[in-house]
């Protein structure tokens, strides 16, 4: 009896260990990360918390209510670190870092799923406190600076693996890239916006983008430049 001849198809083949095929950044995103939606929930309950005290009646009731100042940080009130990440100095101010944490977190937990998204966040976070103590003179809040933490995670792992992404994945980490220069530019001509908190947050996550292993890579190489 003669053989039927058989199609060979992609998956009978065994992957390339030197040529790994493209990953798919934007398959199976979740619309819903949990992470940034959990933060964004904390930030929201704080500052429902902070209208109902008056917190935002004048200077001395933000820094009353736990805002990043250097002069008390180290004087012992270290806890401050942590909770300037959680007070917002307005509406306006609320509603423009959760937008941007929801962007950044279908971002971050693609890349690093849900413990790598806080972990990053709260580190990077603490680094901007612990900067904008060091250097700005004034009282602090906002979660900005574990927000350009995500956003300076972001862009070195897009640059890191970018060729394992197809070009629509890569321009993510273009446009994130232009999106954090414009904002650090912006910042500098705006005296109320704390440039040594947004800097600090950035430098972490920068680094930690740089040696957080991502969930996409498990057990596959990626190709590197």
């Amino acid at each position: 009896m003669k053989e039927r001849l058989r199609t060979i198809t992609p998956d009978m083949l065994a992957p390339d260990p030197f040529h790994p095929s493209f990953i798919d950044f934007e398959k199976d995103i979740s619309a819903a990360p949990v992470s940034a939606l959990t933060i964004i929930a904390a930030n929201a309950l704080v500052f429902a918390w902070e209208l109902s005290v008056g917190a935002l009646r004048d200077a001395s009731s933000i820094v009353a209510a736990g805002a990043d100042y250097g002069r008390l940080v180290f004087a012992g009130e270290s806890w401050r670190l942590v909770t300037a990440m959680f007070l917002h100095a307005g509406f306006g101010h609320i509603i423009g870092n959760c937008a941007a944490l929801y962007v950044l977190g279908l971002v971050a937990e693609q890349a690093w799923g849900r413990f790598g998204t806080f972990k990053i966040y709260f580190i990077s976070g603490l680094s901007a406190s612990l900067l904008s103590a060091l250097l700005q003179p004034r009282p602090s809040v906002g979660a900005s600076g574990a927000i350009f933490g995500l956003l300076g995670a972001a862009v070195v792992f897009f640059a890191r693996h970018r060729s394992s992404f197809r070009e629509r994945d890569r321009r993510i980490g273009a446009v994130l890239l232009v999106w954090g220069a414009l904002q650090v530019l912006l910042g500098w001509t705006d005296p109320i916006v704390d440039n040594w908190n947004h800097l600090g947050g950035l430098c972490a996550g920068v680094i930690l983008g740089l040696i957080t292993p991502s969930r996409l890579f498990d057990g596959r190489a990626s190709v590197e430049p």
